[in-house]
């Protein structure tokens, strides 16, 4: 009989019930903790009341002595009137400040007696607006402590949950933006250098066309110089030479016009991308401290909206499609990402093109560069002769 299996029913069922006994062990041992703070946090506050209204009973020493006659807390009138002599006395002799013991005695008798504050309760009326912000805001925090306090463990979970996906969408936020930051940054390290670019080949264009009319003048006069009959060849020679420079001039137009052509088409394309990336940008800081305000109206009025969400389960309906619509705006947010990379690359491409084919030309410009050199040096070397 003894040697039996139990049923699976009836372990399931002790086990409920050792469950429950421990959770009611738990929850007994947690309101306890809770109790203990809200009791610390409200002696607290009274102690910060009294504490705050402490100068001006200093300041209306009769008004006090009125009320405290006759009353179980005599004995501290003597103990403020002595106080207040002592702190006449040293400011009549200018003397340096001290440590007063009767203050602290004052201080901590107020402290232990916070029914005290019952007998000067018109005195909390003439606080600044300093003071009764500060006992404003330990209200609100008491307020907020025992809310927080008294929700249950699965609401705590729940709200955890969210919070952690609230900080990995701030991460995934934050990713985009610093990305976005180094393109931009990319962008405009490349604008530099292309515009770089730029001044050194026009200045080198203008430096070799003063060079070549330089050496042509020179070469004009010294010709003139040395034989003057034969005047007709020269200036064959030269009319032909002119035309070869100018010929050679209108080439390195046509190439400088198409060159700064692209160099202009590709830095109003390099501005477009910017202002594109700084709209996006803006739009993404805009939604992050949107979405953060939220979150944090979230987080202080979560019991409110904890029992709207109880109300009906048409309202839950509502929240799902919202979440929903996030999650489509974020996935349509990621394809818009890899379509821009994907635009980056084909402009990266374009731009490492364009560097090849600008490379090429200058090669055939040096190549005939040099071949003119050539040409001119073998008939100095004729003419000579």
């Amino acid at each position: 009989m003894f040697n039996k299996k139990i049923k699976p029913q009836k372990m399931q069922k002790l086990k409920q019930i050792n469950s429950s006994q421990d959770n009611e062990e738990i929850s007994l041992e947690r309101q306890t903790q809770i109790n203990s703070i809200i009791r610390i946090m409200r002696e607290s506050l009274d102690k910060l009341r009294i504490s705050l209204i402490l100068p001006q009973i200093f300041e209306n020493f009769l008004t006090v002595q009125q009320r405290l006659r006759g009353s179980q807390y005599e004995m501290c009138i003597e103990w403020i009137k002595k106080y207040i002599q002592e702190k006449n006395m040293v400011a009549a002799n200018n003397s340096p400040p001290y440590l007063n013991y009767h203050l602290i005695k004052i201080i901590d008798f107020f402290h232990e007696n916070l029914q005290l504050f019952e007998y000067f309760q018109d005195f909390f009326n003439d606080l600044t607006t300093a003071d009764k912000s500060l006992i404003d805001t330990f209200q609100l925090l008491l307020k907020i402590t025992e809310d927080r306090l008294k929700k249950s463990a699965i609401s705590e979970l729940n709200k955890e949950k969210r919070i952690h996906e609230v900080y990995h969408e701030n991460q995934s936020i934050q990713k985009n933006i610093k990305v976005f930051q180094n393109l931009l940054k990319s962008q405009r390290l490349n604008l530099k250098w292309k515009m770089a670019a730029k001044d050194g080949i026009i200045q080198k264009y203008e430096k070799d066309l003063a060079t070549c009319k330089y050496e042509n003048n020179i070469k004009i006069k010294q010709e003139i110089v040395r034989s003057s009959r034969l005047i007709g060849q020269i200036h064959a020679s030269s009319v032909l030479k002119q035309k070869e420079l100018e010929e050679e001039l209108e080439r390195i137009k046509i190439s400088y016009e198409q060159l700064l052509k692209e160099n202009l088409k590709q830095e109003r394309t390099a501005r477009d991308e910017k202002n594109k990336l700084l709209l996006q940008l803006q739009a993404l800081i805009k939604k992050f401290d949107q979405t953060m305000g939220d979150k944090i109206k979230e987080n202080m009025f979560l019991q409110e909206e904890y029992e709207r969400q109880k109300k009906s389960f048409e309202e839950f309906l509502i929240e799902y499609n919202r979440e929903e619509l996030e999650y489509e705006q974020i996935v349509r947010a990621k394809e818009e990402e890899e379509k821009r990379q994907h635009e980056q690359k084909i402009l990266l491409f374009m731009m490492n093109r364009s560097a090849r084919v600008i490379q090429k030309h200058w090669r055939k410009f040096r190549r005939a560069q040099k071949k003119a050199a050539k040409r001119g040096k073998s008939r100095g070397k004729s003419k000579k002769k």
